[in-house]
């Protein structure tokens, strides 16, 4: 079951002001973001923290959709910063169509599984001995996904928290957004060590 909130859209002049002060290069961890300014979205934080805080293991996903410019990376920055005070074993992936790199989904995978093992050094073992299998090239998304990301986890019995912002801006051209959006799909009917913080816009496919 996945967890789904679509927010109104709010304009925030603040927000706005920041956001185009911040003249960064995007990258995969977001630094182009700023978090929510103090007593903003509240209740959209509260929500999301309130889900992560869930022991049940029914919604392994929480999926955040609104039109563009409504603040929804603001709000994934927001709860990267968070998860990273509160030491939670946390990777993001901030897709942007601003670079061909934060439009890929080429090294998501890596990208991921190395944000894990830079807060958990004894996720490196498992990671590794998959990655150096001779046939690793061979492997679909899916597949890479599992063995470097949910395989570890459960190998360790770790939680781990995933934030994945504007799914919308992956490149589809080859079917890569497709196969992520499968490999999360296929999340659900697993044991969730993994949870998922996605936004996105409301397309069909997303």
């Amino acid at each position: 079951m996945v967890r789904t909130v679509i927010k109104r859209n709010h304009p925030s002049s603040l927000y706005s002001l920041a956001h185009q002060l911040r003249k960064v290069l995007p990258n995969v961890y977001g630094v182009q973001h700023v978090p929510c300014l103090s007593g903003t979205r509240t209740k959209t934080l509260a929500a999301i923290s309130k889900w992560a805080d869930e022991e049940t293991k029914a919604r392994p996903i929480f999926l955040l959709l609104d039109v563009a410019g409504s603040g929804k990376s603001t709000v994934a920055k927001h709860m990267a910063n968070q998860w990273t005070r509160e030491g939670r074993l946390l990777a993001r992936f901030f897709f942007s169509r601003d670079t061909k790199t934060t439009m890929s989904t080429d090294d998501f995978c890596l990208t991921v599984a190395n944000a894990l093992i830079s807060r958990d050094p004894e996720l490196k073992p498992p990671v590794k001995a998959f990655e150096e299998l001779p046939d690793f090239g061979l492997f679909s998304f899916e597949e890479k996904f599992n063995g470097l990301v949910i395989s570890p986890l459960e190998k360790l019995n770790r939680d781990a928290i995933l934030i994945i912002d504007a799914l919308d801006e992956c490149d589809n051209e080859n079917g890569s957004r497709d196969e992520l959006l499968n490999a999360l799909c296929g999340q659900q009917a697993s044991t969730p060590r993994l949870r998922i913080l996605a936004t996105g816009r409301p397309e069909f496919d997303i």
